[in-house]
Formats: structure tokens, sequence, C-alpha cells
């Protein structure tokens, strides 16, 4: 006769008394390093929360390094992990989107691989969220980083609070935990850019912030270089905004009220008139027009509706 193996304590427990679930979406591209450091980290913080099943679920972003094997490593050991392969490099927050979308659970945590947000905060996150908050997120205040970094992200935040269409919550980032509803309402936009913390911010519900000092990176060096830091910034003000729409408007208006006041105020000949008209003309196309063909642009891409991410099934075990 085989002697039965006995089940894992946490599968045992789970056939005894379902308890929520909490899903912990985690997106890594070429992040090979940091995968078992990061899961060994989560494990044990995420122990501390007795009364919740969990799972780790990690996006790997169609990775070139060994990302992929060292995720198949851990969940040969633990079937709490789980993997969803994109066919292509669809970016981060479609990572995310892709990790959202696709796990069922009770909660959802989102964390970066490279433990600059600490795991070890998941903890108190969570109990943010049961002292009756709906969304619990870290609050990047603090950033052992050089000053001129910091001051940009400052003029960031400050940038998009000021012409933002909807609430920007200051010093949010990804690195949050929230309840189901609130994540059922993140999947709803249809967008071809999508800034999760923007989301988080236009959907409201109760939430918390509680404040922490990023840490550096222990393994491989960061993705996000200033070029693309600049990117993410333009496109997330844009993508929250249409002040720029507005201030064409704006200045189309006090062009056609200031123009005719100047040329009979300082008494212009007909040609110096038509001088001023041509230049003030040309410096307004040249303002204006950019930023309508990125609007325009963006409501293409709308209209093509092309999806955000492709998962590629047969790297993918959920």
């Amino acid at each position: 006769m085989v002697a039965a193996v006995p089940e894992p304590d946490h599968v045992l427990a789970s056939m005894m008394t379902p308890r929520p679930l909490l899903c912990v979406v985690v997106p890594a591209r070429n992040e090979r390093l940091n995968i078992r450091f990061f899961y060994d980290r989560a494990r044990a913080a995420l122990a501390e929360l007795s009364e919740l099943d969990w799972n780790v679920v990690f996006v790997n972003n169609d990775s070139a390094d060994g990302t992929l094997e060292a995720m198949q490593e851990l969940r040969a050991a633990d079937d709490r992990v789980k993997i969803i392969t994109l066919s292509r490099n669809f970016g981060y927050h479609s990572a995310l989107m892709a990790g959202l979308s696709s796990v069922e659970g009770d909660y959802y945590a989102i964390i970066d691989v490279d433990c600059e947000d600490p795991p070890e905060l998941l903890v108190e996150l969570y109990r943010a969220i049961q002292g009756g908050a709906q969304l619990a997120y870290g609050e990047r205040s603090k950033r052992d980083e050089p000053r001129v970094v910091t001051f940009g992200r400052k003029l960031f935040y400050l940038a998009n609070r000021s012409v933002a269409d909807s609430e920007i919550v200051m010093w949010m980032g990804e690195f949050s935990i929230m309840t189901r509803q609130v994540r059922d309402a993140l999947l709803i936009p249809q967008t071809s850019f999508m800034s999760v913390r923007a989301e988080m911010g236009y959907a409201g519900f109760p939430r918390v912030g509680i404040p922490y000092l990023r840490e550096r990176r222990t393994h491989g060096e960061s993705h996000y270089n200033l070029p693309r830091m600049v990117t993410y910034a333009i496109l997330s003000i844009l993508s929250g905004t249409t002040f720029p729409l507005r201030l064409v408007s704006y200045i189309a208006a006090f062009v056609s009220l200031a123009y005719p006041a100047v040329v009979f105020g300082m008494h212009l000949t007909t040609v110096a008139a038509g001088s001023v008209a041509a230049i003030v003309s040309l410096y307004f196309l040249v303002a204006t027009v950019p930023l309508i063909s990125l609007y325009l642009a963006r409501v293409y891409k709308n209209g093509v509706g092309r999806p955000l991410f492709l998962i590629d099934k047969s790297r993918t075990s959920l």
C-alpha cells in the first residue's frame, strides 16, 4: 500500500475553512535576479496574515533573461505562485491590467518585483483595508534619490493636479491593496493608455495613504530611466486632462481681443499689421497643432480598439 502524502498546511487550511483571497499582482520584465528575492520576502510577510489565503501573480512582460524560468521554479514548489506571460512587451501598466483582470479574489495588491516597495508593508496596507478603507496605498513622499529627481517628481505631481479634470492623489504610486470593488472600477475604462494611479484617484472610494521610504533595489538595474520618466509624465498628464485643448481656445480668444487693440493702439500700418498677424498666427500654430495632434492620436488609437495586452497561454500557469 502506498502511504498518503500529507497536503501542505495552506492547502489543508483552505479545505477546512474558506478564507478571503488576496491576489498580489507583480509585473516583471527581465528581473531574473529579483524573482526569488521578492518571493521570499513577500511569503514571509504574507504569513503574518493568517486570516487570509493568498497567491502571488507574476506577470511576465515577455522577459528574455530567464525571468520566466525563475517564476516556474517557484511555481513548481508552491502552487500559490501564478504566472501570466504576455505575448510581447506591452508596458508596465498593461501588465498590471493583465494581472488584475486575469485572477479572481477578494482583495488585490500591486507591488513591483524589485522590492523598492517593501513587501513587508503589505501587512500594514491590509490592516488599513480591514479598518474600513477600500484602497490603501504607499505614499511616496520620501525617496532615497538625488534631489533633482525628487524635485522633478514633485513638479510632476503639482502640475498634474493643477490641470487634471478629476482628483489627483498626491504621492500615490501603484503600490497598494484594494478591495474587489475598486479592482472592478479600474477595469471599466477602455483606453489606449492606462494610468492606474490616475484611475485610482478618479474612482474615489475611501482610501488611506501610508508613508514609507522607498528602498534601493538590491539586484539588477532599474528600467525606469529619465527619458521614460519624462514620457510617462507627459502621457499621464494628457490621459487625465483636457486642459491643453481648452488652453488653445483661451489663447485664441485672447489673441482675437489683443490683436485689434495692439493694431489700433500702436497705429500700425496695414503692412505692419499684416506682419504682426502672420507672426502671431505662426507661433499660435506651432504651439497648438502639436497639442491637438497628440489628442487626435489618442482618439485614433482608442478608435482602433486594439487590446491593452495579449496573453501567451502556452507560457501562462494560473
